[in-house]
């Protein structure tokens, strides 16, 4: 039930990356944070898993309803029997060139909040910004976090839930649900059907549904963004329509922007792709956009300003691996094999991969003729012998 929405997420490390952390932060959430970070590249899903507190979200999930108490305690022994599985997830999903990173801590409303940036190895993005607090015993756990993927906090994703539980249980909620929430309710089966819908990839009938539903839902987050999937498969103008609605119902929301850059890079629209990283950037700050920036030029064919974000992108974040891997491709294109050697290098140094034979490999055929692959390779030879053996 948890893992229904948690899908989206999926990391795996490459270098150990330098942690960031906020000096006037509580020093239990510093080392909390960090100790996260490396126990999901690690492979250690219980450090997350085990942290989260279950009771915060179930008394958030169901908080002012009017539900049987024998069903809210059916209802929370179904979560702590099937427990938290973000972690295990996290840790599953794992591949080549995908990473977990912190990215910083900060307090928010009071309390101290962690973001995570969470990269696939095809490059998708995802952040989750995890609320933190300290338990009964003063150990750090997990309140509730968002995933900027699905633009809500996980507790009203698990309210949900809860709401649609009980109305098949043939509970009658409504005289405690504000309106939203009341409207949502008795509207619940057109989020379901909307989701087939999707599934069956009858994107046409998503947004005619939509369309039909009362105006307070067409401004609902879980129904806008049904209909802005669907609808970024439809023509420009109901994709364009879609954005504004989302817009205008949440102005300045991280969500869109992250969710809207791949239906504008079908589109070829760089500018407003570029305009999304930009505003999503001034509320994330991460180096790894500088390494999307760049990936969006080179589609656009400005290979000179492409080449600019990515030698910004490792110079922000020496770790990054992917933004080291097209510098060494562009420079192996050009033939500027001075830059190859250089590009290599940095690459052995700051993260954690060890190059293979590369006189195996055709696309560096180019690099191995040139008269800078030898001097390179007894360099790297020395430096091999040198190191000291991993255990």
């Amino acid at each position: 039930m948890l893992s229904l929405l948690l899908l989206v997420l999926a990391a795996q490390p490459t270098a150990a990356p330098a942690t960031a952390k906020a000096p006037t932060m509580d020093p239990a959430y510093v080392a909390y944070s960090s100790e996260l970070e490396q126990g999901i590249n690690a492979g250690d899903a219980s450090i997350l898993d085990a942290r989260v507190d279950v009771e915060k979200l179930l008394e958030r999930a169901t908080r002012d309803t009017s539900a049987p108490q024998v069903f809210k305690d059916g209802f929370a022994t179904g979560v702590r029997r099937s427990g938290m599985q973000l972690g295990k997830q996290l840790v599953a999903s794992r591949e080549d060139e995908s990473s977990f990173r912190l990215l910083r801590l900060r307090m928010d409303g009071g309390a101290p909040h962690a973001l995570y940036r969470v990269v696939s190895s095809q490059g998708g993005v995802n952040y989750l910004d995890m609320e933190l607090a300290k338990n009964a015993d003063g150990q750090v756990v997990i309140v509730d976090f968002y995933p900027y993927i699905t633009g809500e906090v996980f507790s009203e994703t698990m309210r949900r839930m809860f709401l649609q539980a009980a109305k098949e249980a043939g509970y009658n909620l409504m005289d405690k649900l504000m309106g939203k929430e009341q409207e949502f309710l008795k509207n619940a089966s057109k989020l379901q059907e909307m989701q087939q819908l999707t599934q069956e990839k009858k994107f046409a009938e998503v947004v005619k549904l939509y369309n039909e539903l009362p105006q307070s839902l067409r401004q609902n987050k879980p129904f806008l963004l049904l209909r802005f999937s669907a609808s970024s498969q439809l023509e420009e103008a109901e994709y364009q329509k879609a954005i504004q609605d989302f817009e205008k119902a949440y102005p300045n929301d991280p969500c869109l922007d992250l969710i809207s850059i791949d239906g504008h890079m079908l589109r070829k629209d760089y500018a407003t792709v570029m305009k999304m990283i930009d505003r999503l950037d001034q509320r994330v700050k991460d180096p790894y956009l500088q390494y999307l920036r760049g990936s969006v030029m080179l589609d656009k064919g400005d290979r000179k300003t492409a080449l600019g974000y990515f030698k910004a992108a490792v110079t922000a974040e020496p770790s990054l691996a992917m933004a080291h891997w097209v510098l060494i491709g562009l420079s192996l294109q050009d033939k500027q094999y001075k830059d190859t050697a250089r590009y290599l290098d940095a690459l052995e140094r700051d993260t954690s991969v060890e190059l293979a034979d590369l006189t195996d490999l055709e696309q560096y055929a180019g690099f191995v003729k040139s008269p800078e692959y030898k001097p390179w390779k007894k360099k790297r030879d020395a430096r091999m012998q040198a190191a000291p053996a991993v255990p």
